[in-house]
């Protein structure tokens, strides 16, 4: 197995087989990421892609100080919030034609477990709503910082947090029940 410093100096001198190693290393865990925020496979594709593509193209800003994975990690939450702004542009000049959310049968639900129904859960949320909670929750970000990473006042990330959180309790409580949701 390649040690890390030498897959790090064969990207930065471009060496493709090290870039191919870099790429198997890491590109599970930074798909799971990407597909966080993302409503389908294909936008999660995207965001690995162009994730991968701001790696190679700044290793060489990578100081060695610090965990390498975190600095990449640091590139996908940015990619992926990319993508999110974006897509809420464009948003902006496209009237939708009609809400997509459903309303699940009791009896579908009792089938799944706990992680497929908050999978589920998730989905239901709108994209700021999820980003922000995905951040929050999973990243371990703080709300300030969250707010500038999205370019928007902590009191609305804030905002977007706890409708996130309320939205989830109400949907799992819906379709769990009371037993397994606290507050």
């Amino acid at each position: 197995m390649i040690n890390l410093e030498s897959i790090i100096e064969g990207c930065r001198t471009g060496d493709k087989a090290m870039q191919k190693e870099l790429y198997e290393r890491y590109s599970g865990r930074f798909y799971a990421l990407s597909r966080r925020y993302s409503d389908d496979e294909e936008t999660a594709r995207d965001i690995l892609v162009e994730g991968f593509l701001k790696v190679f193209e700044n290793i060489d800003k990578y100081s060695g100080s610090g965990s390498f994975e975190g600095w990449m990690s640091t590139i996908f939450l940015r990619t992926a919030i990319m993508f999110h702004r974006k897509k809420m542009l464009r948003k902006r000049f496209i009237v939708p034609l009609e809400n997509d959310n459903y309303v699940r049968q009791a009896n579908i639900i009792e089938q799944i477990d706990i992680r497929d129904a908050l999978i589920a859960a998730l989905r239901e949320l709108g994209k700021r709503e999820r980003t922000v909670f995905n951040l929050v929750a999973i990243e371990g970000y703080s709300l300030s910082e969250v707010g500038k990473e999205m370019g928007m006042p902590e009191a609305s990330a804030k905002t977007l947090y706890y409708r996130a959180r309320q939205t989830l309790q109400k949907l799992l409580t819906k379709s769990l029940g009371h037993t397994y949701i606290k507050d």
